[in-house]
């Protein structure tokens, strides 16, 4: 039966994928998410409820709009495919019970993904989506420790994590007299943070940090562009890291403090 939830979530994300697709390309251009229906942003063709299929209808079209033939960018699939293997998953990874935390970990999980890529594609984050995913966090935090305890440490969490990386803003400007921080990268590890506390937080920005650094060594080999053109912003690190630390921060953590036990 398990087994079955897990398909079924794979199922569900996959509609998600879909609509975060739309968010990632309409909240950056200040267009509304729901009106009009999903429709080609060349040709403005209306997307058929067929041509609407989450993988299926890039494959069978091609990647191309059935009406003009404009190129579909792969990120649509790619986007859907992710969303639907992360969601799958966080059903074991939460216990295997339909629990707050599983909600939660969707919610993050579906944030994170429209933040990534909007990030990567404009390099900003979009408010709404940082304050919506903290809003939430926020409300589901007493409900996910079933003690009002846990908005307090989700609230401790939000604001550690902005109170840090305000730090890093400063303290790098100062050093480097150039931006080492966006402020969109300071309220969205405050999402993260209601997520998964203030010990997370150190995790999460320690983890962000090591993966961004491998990211940039590989780029720098792999790369033939200039520094400022393969430069991808610290936001989808930060995502990354925060979903591992929301899953397996108390592991991490207690291994962490195993080395200092004799």
């Amino acid at each position: 039966m398990n087994w079955f939830y897990i398909f079924a979530l794979f199922l569900f994300g996959l509609p998600v994928g879909s609509f975060l697709n739309v968010v990632i390309w309409r909240l950056p251009r200040k267009e509304n998410v729901v009106f009009p229906p999903s429709h080609c942003p060349i040709c403005n063709a209306k997307i058929r409820p067929y041509d609407n299929i989450p993988i299926i209808s890039y494959l069978i079209l091609g990647g191309k709009c059935r009406d003009c033939g404009a190129k579909i960018s792969p990120r649509y699939p790619v986007v859907e495919l992710i969303t639907a293997l992360l969601f799958a998953v966080a059903l074991p990874l939460t216990g295997w019970t339909m629990s707050w935390d599983l909600l939660a970990a969707l919610i993050l999980t579906g944030t994170g993904i429209a933040i990534a890529a909007i990030d990567i594609e404009h390099r900003i984050i979009p408010d709404e989506l940082s304050f919506g995913g903290l809003i939430a966090g926020v409300v589901l935090a007493p409900l996910r420790a079933e003690s009002f305890y846990g908005l307090l440490w989700g609230i401790v969490g939000a604001v550690s994590g902005a109170v840090l990386l305000f730090i890093v803003r400063i303290g790098g400007k100062a050093l480097f007299r150039r931006e080492a921080m966006g402020w969109g990268d300071v309220k969205l590890i405050a999402m993260i943070g209601v997520f998964v506390g203030w010990e997370g937080v150190l995790m999460t920005v320690f983890i962000a940090s090591v993966i961004g650094t491998i990211g940039g060594i590989i780029g720098m080999i792999t790369s033939q562009k200039t520094r400022k053109d393969r430069e991808i912003p610290f936001g989808p690190y930060l995502i990354a890291a925060g979903i591992i630390v929301f899953y397996f921060g108390d592991k991490i953590l207690k291994s962490y403090l195993s080395l200092f036990e004799f």
